[in-house]
């Protein structure tokens, strides 16, 4: 497969009180697009305060023809993902992005595999959620796709034995239903529908909160959780949620 190549723009340089300096997120997205769509205008809704010109830049790349990653991931046929994760990353990068976020958590799995620049600029979602563990500690669900599940990339991680007594993890049967209404919501599915499932679940594992361990999971976290738009009365653990708001405080 040929590398995308994106080619910088050249910008005149004008004055602005944008006190963000020449701080660009960028964001992979169209895994699926509709997540990291709904991440951008998180984003700016956790920071649009005053005047948008001070607002946070933004550089969102959507490619839904990426290939499935739990498919690639399971089956170890990852080669096409991970050149054409390597390719956007460095298109990010060549467009001005000092920090990258990849709307997939199964796609992490991939990170251990770039090259060390880009793996600098990378703002782990999975870290993430393990430092709101760390700093919120109780029993959580964790809801995420097969492809997470099976790979272990929780598992995987550094703080995963210092905190795996507030993780929950779901029986293979719930795992296969998880990973079914996160193929639901890629689709469009309303997440009202679904939030009958997600309650039962809650309950059959007598927690009262869940790990977004799927980015799809965020916009199930805005419409069923964050109704007003403050995480802070709810114990789910949202990464999306957090990195918009440390966004709009400046503290990405």
């Amino acid at each position: 497969m040929t590398p995308i190549t994106l080619d910088p723009i050249t910008v005149s340089p004008t004055k602005t009180s944008n006190s963000r300096g020449d701080d660009v997120l960028g964001i992979v997205g169209g895994l699926g697009p509709l997540a990291s769509a709904e991440f951008l205008k998180t984003i700016y809704e956790s920071s649009l305060r005053g005047r948008e010109q001070e607002a946070p830049k933004v550089i969102m790349y959507s490619d839904p023809s990426f290939p499935d990653r739990t498919d690639a991931l399971i089956s170890g046929d990852y080669g096409e993902l991970l050149t054409r994760l390597v390719s956007i990353l460095r298109g990010l990068s060549s467009l001005g992005a000092t920090r990258t976020v990849v709307c997939c958590v199964t796609a992490h799995s991939l990170f251990s595999s770039l090259p060390a620049d880009l793996r600098t600029q990378l703002v782990s979602l999975v870290d993430i959620i393990f430092e709101e563990i760390i700093q919120r500690p109780e029993k959580r669900l964790l809801i995420c796709s097969k492809g997470t599940r099976e790979i272990g990339i929780f598992q995987a991680h550094e703080q995963w034995s210092a905190t795996q007594e507030h993780i929950v993890l779901p029986d293979d049967g719930d795992q296969d239903l998880i990973h079914q209404l996160i193929y639901q919501i890629k689709i469009l599915r309303n997440v009202y529908e679904l939030a009958p499932v997600f309650k039962s679940l809650l309950a059959k594992y007598r927690v009262s909160a869940f790990i977004s361990g799927c980015t799809e999971m965020h916009i199930v976290a805005k419409r069923l959780i964050f109704t007003n738009g403050d995480r802070s009365k709810s114990s789910c653990i949202d990464p999306l949620s957090i990195i918009a708001e440390r966004i709009g405080v400046g503290t990405l």
